[in-house]
C-alpha cells in the first residue's frame, strides 16, 4: 500500500501574504518535509474548478508520498513543523486546511516525473458505506485507463469521517490535458461515476519539490 496526502491550505485571498509566505516559510518546511520522509512531492496552485477559473482563490496544493502514515502523524507532532503551523496560522490562512490520506494500490512514481499539470478528482460517494465505496473503487480499477492518460493513480481516504475517492493525474501541458478531457471514453466514466457520487474535477500547475535538487 502506497500513502499519498493531499494537502489543501486554506490561505487568505491575499497575493502580497501568499507571496510572502511562499518565499519565507515554504523552502524550510519543504526541506523538513524530506527529513520528515516524505518520498516525493509536488507543490502548486489549482487555477480552475470544474473548468471556473480559480485562480484568484490561491487554492494551493501539495501532494505528498509518505513511506507509512505513521511518519506523516510523527511529522505533524514534531517542534518544525508546529512552529510551521503556528506561523501560518498568524496571518497565512483563512481557516484549516483539508489533509486527505490515501491508501492507493500499485505504484504512483508515475505522478512524480515532471509533468506541469495536476488533475484532482475528487469523488464523494451517494452512499459512503465501505461496501458502496469498494465498489467504486473496483469499477475505478478496471476503467482507469479511460481517463485519457497512462499518469494516474486512486485511491480511497483513511483519514475522514465520511470516505471519499480522489483520482490524480499529470499532463505534460494544457493541450495534452484538453485532449484526454475529449475523449469519448473518459467522458462516459465520469458520467458513470457522478451517477453514483458528487464529482469535482480541480485543475492547475504544480511543481516537483520533493526530492530536493541539490
Amino acid at each position: 500500500m502506497t500513502v499519498l496526502e493531499i494537502a489543501l491550505p486554506n490561505l487568505v485571498k491575499d497575493g502580497a501574504l501568499v507571496t510572502e509566505a511562499l518565499e519565507t516559510l515554504v523552502p524550510p518546511f519543504v526541506v523538513n518535509l524530506q527529513k520528515g520522509g516524505v518520498k516525493n512531492g509536488l507543490r502548486g496552485f489549482f487555477e480552475t474548478q470544474d473548468g471556473k477559473d480559480i485562480r484568484d482563490q490561491y487554492r494551493e496544493v501539495l501532494l505528498l508520498e509518505w513511506p507509512s502514515v505513521q511518519h506523516f502523524k510523527d511529522f505533524i507532532a514534531s517542534p518544525p513543523f508546529v512552529q510551521f503551523a503556528d506561523k501560518l496560522k498568524e496571518k497565512y490562512l483563512a481557516g484549516p486546511p483539508e489533509l486527505k490520506m490515501l491508501s492507493v494500490d500499485g505504484e504512483v512514481s508515475q505522478l512524480y516525473g515532471g509533468e506541469p499539470i495536476l488533475e484532482y478528482i475528487a469523488v464523494k460517494p451517494n452512499d459512503a458505506s465501505e461496501e458502496s465505496v469498494k465498489k467504486l473503487l473496483q469499477q475505478l480499477q478496471s476503467s482507469i485507463g479511460d481517463l485519457g492518460t497512462s499518469k494516474v493513480a486512486f485511491g480511497g481516504s483513511v483519514n475522514l469521517d465520511v470516505q471519499e475517492i480522489a483520482i490524480l493525474s499529470v499532463y505534460a501541458s494544457e493541450a495534452e490535458h484538453e485532449a484526454a478531457k475529449t475523449s469519448a471514453s473518459r467522458q462516459q466514466l465520469l458520467a458513470t461515476l457522478k451517477s453514483a457520487a458528487t464529482v469535482t474535477s480541480l485543475v492547475g500547475h504544480v511543481k516537483k519539490e520533493i526530492p530536493i535538487v541539490q
